[in-house]
């Protein structure tokens, strides 16, 4: 990959601030961190480029995208997709795009009653995420994508994980963009006062052990340090809290080919039982009574050494609090007791929709193609996404940047994606009310479990077939 120009990546005021500290990270100079991307070489006398026509198939085809790519200062919303436009139709110049940009509150609806009228006209394209699309796939709607999934492709992609999310009963019918993973955050002041950092790795992706979190929970405790709140009200970051505990002692939320729930399993048993332990040590919160957005608010004041619920996004948009309250970041992957932990993690793609029109269906194959692979442009996209590179091939598009490289060290080690799992919202219910039981003593670890299992694994039947 060439040498990109020089980006700042965007808050919302236009500027991409990565607030955290990855490992061996530099420190920040002022408020902001620069990231550079690749840029060719200009050599003076040089005729512009002349961009082969690749395509003069003639189609028209409507993309559909929620507010996913960040503009450039000044700019309204899809200015920056209506570029991609532009430079598509350099190369495909017969290929009409007719953009429409969703929101995240009533897009999902939007797209949703489509597919339920009858004879309505669905987009040719959507950029979304892999739980949305699982529906749309189990309703029938998606076109097969698994032609674009050369060998080549699949083997380039940065984890089985990421790949698994893209399919729907063994076709691939989402063709995945960019990812971020989630992770959990400690505060560099408590860390490095009670000497607990000295106990964390610091090298590649960071990774570790329950052991070694034991050892630093334990260091955080005497020095007075309040833990981190395990939260469970409300339904919001509950993935933090499943990956964080299913990996303690490597353990699943469900069985591999995902027909039933495992949470009462020994290791997870066991991992419920010692962080039990931890809550009546103080070195870990009870948060029974806690919502995610309280566990990341107590930390970004600084109140807690450290948080179960981040990401880059909660970076970023929690980046000028950070700073005012004086909070340093340092970034861990969750523990595991064979220190290869298997996270959760945004994945956003592009799926097709079924149409008649032949011309459509290879037009929106072009457009996908060209958004996810093009020499130029598909970096610039992953980063303007806030996420990072699915395919290894692709390099390293932050330039090197020491606060983005733990991000992308950990990608790899995404796991089973499981929001599109039928009746996942449901369980998601029963999830938190789990764990408030255990928290709070009102059952046993074992109790708890099992009714747990019991419950979510009727929802995992198809609705309509419980008569």
């Amino acid at each position: 990959m060439t040498v990109w120009k020089k980006v700042l990546a965007l808050t919302m005021s236009g500027i991409l601030v990565f607030g955290m500290s990855a490992c061996k990270g530099k420190e920040p100079e002022g408020d902001e961190i620069e990231i550079e991307v690749a840029e060719e070489p200009e050599e003076a006398g040089e005729p512009e480029e002349t961009i082969e026509v690749v395509s003069d198939l003639e189609a028209s085809i409507s993309w559909w995208t929620y507010p996913v790519f960040v503009q450039d200062e000044g700019q309204e919303e899809g200015a920056y997709e209506q570029t991609l436009i532009q430079e598509f139709n350099k190369k495909y110049p017969n290929i009409r795009v007719e953009l429409k940009m969703l929101d995240y509150t009533q897009g999902p609806d939007e797209v949703q009653a489509l597919i339920d009228g009858e004879g309505l006209e669905l987009p040719n394209v959507l950029l979304d995420e892999p739980g949305r699309i699982g529906i749309y796939a189990k309703e029938g709607v998606l076109t097969d994508l698994t032609s674009m999934f050369t060998e080549e492709m699949a083997a380039d992609v940065v984890s089985e994980g990421i790949l698994s999310a893209c399919r729907n009963e063994g076709a691939y019918v989402m063709y995945p963009f960019s990812a971020s993973n989630y992770v959990m955050a400690f505060n560099r002041s408590m860390i490095e006062g009670s000497g607990a950092i000295e106990l964390m790795n610091r090298e590649g992706a960071c990774t570790w052990t329950t052991e070694a979190f034991e050892q630093v929970l334990e260091r955080l405790g005497n020095s007075q340090f309040n833990g981190g709140i395990l939260y469970c009200s409300g339904i919001a970051g509950d993935y933090a809290s499943r990956s964080f505990l299913t990996n303690l002692y490597d353990g699943s939320l469900m069985n591999e080919d995902g027909t039933a729930y495992t949470m009462n399993s020994e290791a997870n048993q066991q991992a419920l039982t010692k962080v039990k332990e931890w809550m009546d040590k103080g070195w870990v919160l009870n948060g029974s009574g806690s919502t995610g957005a309280d566990a990341v608010s107590s930390f970004v004041n600084g109140d807690n050494s450290f948080c179960l619920l981040w990401s880059l996004p909660q970076a970023l948009a929690n980046a000028q609090a950070l700073q005012e309250n004086g909070v340093e970041v340092v970034v861990m992957p969750y523990p595991s007791e064979d220190g290869v932990p298997e996270l959760e993690y945004m994945l956003k793609g592009f799926c097709i929709f079924k149409t008649e029109d032949e011309k459509q269906e290879e037009a929106s194959r072009y457009l996908v193609d060209f958004l996810c692979n093009d020499e130029s442009k598909a970096a610039e996209n992953v980063v303007r996404s806030g996420g990072f590179p699915v395919r290894t091939s692709m390099g390293d598009v932050y330039g090197g940047n020491e606060e983005a490289l733990l991000y992308e060290a950990l990608l790899p080690y995404s796991g089973t994606y499981y929001n599109h799992v039928e009746g996942f919202e449901e369980m998601r219910v029963y999830w938190y009310q789990m764990l408030a039981e255990i928290l709070n003593g009102e059952y046993s670890v074992k109790e708890s479990t099992d009714s747990f299992v019991e419950y979510a694994n009727k929802t995992l039947e198809p609705k309509g077939e419980e008569e």
